[in-house]
């Protein structure tokens, strides 16, 4: 997310957020600030909702996901090249890309080289020629890498 952005954003979110929780929660204490009890669940909802969506978006943001999903490409880039040195020289490079492909597998992750990144370049040491392997961690990171 723009840097920017997120300084006006992230609090806007916030305060309707909270405005939404509060106003909704306080019907159900006889303080009415809404007119019934259906728009003070919905109120409940959306407040909720908003938290729930800012919560992705912040975590999303920070190391999870394509992030880690980058440094555990990179963790078995090197790890693939370390245990085979004889295939950087020329012997066998399939060997390097069948052991990167192996580490990433075992750290949660399967080749998948639908994104139009890996299409380019589809080598073992592409971050986009992946995708978790958990539910959760792959849409949210299949949704990181559609604005990449």
């Amino acid at each position: 997310m723009n840097q920017d952005i997120a300084i006006f954003l992230v609090p806007a979110l916030i305060a309707l957020g909270g405005i939404l929780v509060a106003g909704g929660g306080l019907y159900f204490f006889d303080i009415k600030f809404l007119n019934n009890a259906r728009q003070a669940a919905a109120s409940l909802v959306a407040g909720f909702l908003i938290f729930g969506l800012l919560e992705i978006l912040l975590y999303g943001s920070a190391n999870g996901f394509f992030n880690a999903q980058q440094l555990q490409t990179s963790a078995c880039e090197l790890e693939g090249e370390s245990a085979h040195p004889e295939a950087r020289l020329g012997a066998n490079p399939a060997i390097i890309r069948d052991a990167i492909v192996a580490c990433m597998k075992e750290a949660g992750y399967e080749w998948s080289g639908e994104h139009r990144h890996c299409k380019d370049a589809p080598v073992a040491t592409n971050p986009f020629c992946y995708l978790p392997i958990s539910v959760f961690d792959r849409t949210i990171t299949s949704t990181q890498m559609r604005f990449q």
